[in-house]
């Protein structure tokens, strides 16, 4: 009995963990516009790069010169961080979602995803796209599911999410956290 109160204790605590640090993908969305390869924390991770509203966006980046640009996000919500110690920000603008992680004194940028298909990657993709039109756009993806693409490029990995033949999201997310 001991035994089971342990191991659902655990469970528990693991799924509360996943809530906590946003552990379900399909609440993420993306979009972009520009390419980048540059791999410091000023310029971000070397890999797909965008920009919106002419402001370069890259992952791993400091989130603060973005900001700026930005201007004033209509949404901001704050999180302990899984990603590192601090606090995690999520900031909603009209098209995008940005979610940053802290780094020494920085945040910087975990991922960014597409909320509209008002915006587009570098390649043209945005939420009306098919799958066809995205392996024509990026080839042969690095891994494939039933309802998702895979992209890797350097440290970011562009994520194409499905629900049956709907692209419903897109997101451009880093693999160093």
């Amino acid at each position: 009995m001991k035994k089971k109160l342990l191991t659902l204790g655990m469970i528990g605590a693991m799924a509360l963990s996943l809530v906590a640090c946003g552990g379900s993908s399909d609440t993420k969305v993306i979009e972009g516009n520009t390419s980048s390869t540059a791999t410091n924390s000023e310029t971000g991770a070397a890999g797909f790069g965008f920009s919106y509203n002419g402001v370069e966006i890259s992952v791993d980046a400091d989130v603060a010169p973005v900001l700026e640009k930005l201007g004033e996000p209509k949404e901001e919500f704050t999180s302990p961080s899984c990603a590192g110690q601090g606090d995690g920000h999520l900031y909603t603008y009209d098209d995008i979602q940005i979610q940053t992680y802290p780094e020494g004194d920085k945040d910087l940028i975990l991922y960014v995803a597409l909320r509209t298909d008002n915006v587009a990657t570098k390649e043209g993709i945005d939420l009306s796209s098919s799958k066809e039109d995205i392996l024509a756009a990026y080839g042969d993806p690095t891994e494939e599911t039933y309802s998702s693409l895979k992209f890797r490029h350097g440290d970011v990995i562009l994520v194409f999410i499905f629900d049956g033949d709907s692209l419903i999201s897109i997101e451009y997310d880093s693999l160093k956290n």
